[in-house]
């Protein structure tokens, strides 16, 4: 099995272990039917939100706007240039809102509970690192079951630097004592997880539920997290 070749991991939590996209999905309906908001099409609105949710989020990772500024404005701008709404105020409610929401998401990746259990049956030492907000991640960790598994959480805002940058990998792996060549790095991002661990020096395994082109450069691939007990 994978996992028997390493003592030490790290994880990604969003779309890795925690199911980003059902939880996100239950947040945002239940957000929307609070304000009441005259958005026509659901659907629509979050065509619109998500176009400009990554980007304020490659801004944010690059370290070009705060966290507070990305809260507000992803649904200040999904507003104001999709539905002529021009309230700063109600937007940053809404986003305040949301992430509470999120934070109460149980849902988890497929065989992603099985998977943590098996690491910690054999003995080995995991760490979270994530880029999300600090005050999301814990309580998702909570709510979903997940937290103690984890030796160590590694979050951006805490640490002061986003993944790729080595740093934070190099701070996780420290903090559970792991050497680089019995530490294994799991993430469904291919630049920030993939490539941030390739630049740090350790093996990667690339969760790739969608089958995203890639170029095939991480230790491991898969679209199942379970090939990591399997092969």
């Amino acid at each position: 099995m994978i996992i028997d070749r390493y003592n030490f991991f790290l994880f990604d939590i969003d779309r890795t272990l925690w199911d980003f996209d059902t939880n996100a999905a239950v947040a945002m309906h239940a957000m929307l039917n609070e304000f009441q908001i005259d958005i026509g099409s659901y659907d629509e609105f979050i065509s619109y939100y998500e176009v400009i949710n990554h980007h304020l989020w490659d801004e944010y990772e690059a370290g070009r706007i705060t966290k507070e500024y990305l809260r507000r404005e992803r649904f200040y701008q999904t507003l104001k240039n999709n539905y002529g709404k021009d309230d700063l105020d109600l937007s940053e409610r809404m986003g305040n809102r949301y992430l509470e929401y999120m934070a109460l998401g149980k849902a988890l990746m497929p065989g992603a509970l099985d998977l943590l259990r098996a690491i910690q049956s054999k003995g080995g030492k995991m760490a979270i690192v994530s880029n999300g907000f600090r005050e999301v991640q814990y309580r998702k960790m909570e709510v979903s079951g997940i937290a103690n598994f984890f030796s160590a959480v590694m979050i951006s805002d805490e640490i002061g630097v986003h993944k790729p940058h080595p740093a934070i990998f190099k701070k996780a792996m420290e903090a559970i004592g792991g050497g680089k060549k019995e530490t294994l790095m799991v993430g469904d991002d291919y630049r920030n997880d993939i490539e941030g661990a390739q630049i740090f020096g350790i093996d990667q395994f690339y969760y790739n539920p969608n089958n995203i082109p890639s170029d095939k450069g991480a230790t491991y691939e898969s679209s199942d997290l379970w090939d990591l007990i399997r092969l």
